[in-house]
């Protein structure tokens, strides 16, 4: 099983390179290209994750690691006093399937079971089968299709819920 640890500053180069990866690994076909670098660097810009991570003490931010280095990253927040929102979790390409996106996600409900919330939301691009299937076989069901924006373009999103046990 990989390491997880919370994020520091000095992960943010780690994080960028793992969401290019992610993103240019899953999402072609779903977004156009100009949507996938726009959406990377407004959502990775550098110095914007580095004052997140380090001023947001309201935010989950976690580091999956395999042999010392950075293979995957979650971030997640308490957004209603019953509820905690995962904003993202992405594992390398060549990290899948290896069991680092379900630590990061048993990380974030054990920190989810820790605020006594009662129920763990994520939102998923319609598109991301690959995702949704992830998610679905961890017992999140989708709750609603939502429009969100993504590089500059509006596409359908599908939010799922889980309960917190």
């Amino acid at each position: 099983m990989p390491e997880i640890r919370p994020a520091t500053s000095d992960d943010a180069v780690a994080i960028r390179e793992i969401a290019d990866a992610a993103w240019w690994d899953t999402y072609p076909g779903t977004l156009a290209t100009d949507q996938i670098s726009t959406a990377i660097e407004r959502l990775y810009d550098l110095e914007f994750l580095r004052e997140v991570i380090r001023e947001r003490d309201d935010l989950l931010f976690l580091v999956a690691e395999r042999d010392g280095e950075p293979v995957g990253f979650t971030s997640a927040q308490q957004t209603f006093a019953d509820e905690v929102e995962l904003f993202s979790l992405y594992v390398h390409p060549d990290h899948q399937r290896e069991g680092v996106g379900t630590a990061l996600l048993d990380a974030v409900l054990d920190a989810a079971r820790t605020a006594s919330v009662d129920r763990l939301k994520a939102g998923v691009l319609s598109g991301n089968r690959q995702a949704r299937g992830f998610f679905e076989t961890r017992a999140f069901e989708r709750t609603e299709t939502v429009t969100t924006e993504v590089g500059g373009e509006s596409h359908p999103e599908d939010v799922l819920e889980r309960p917190v046990e």
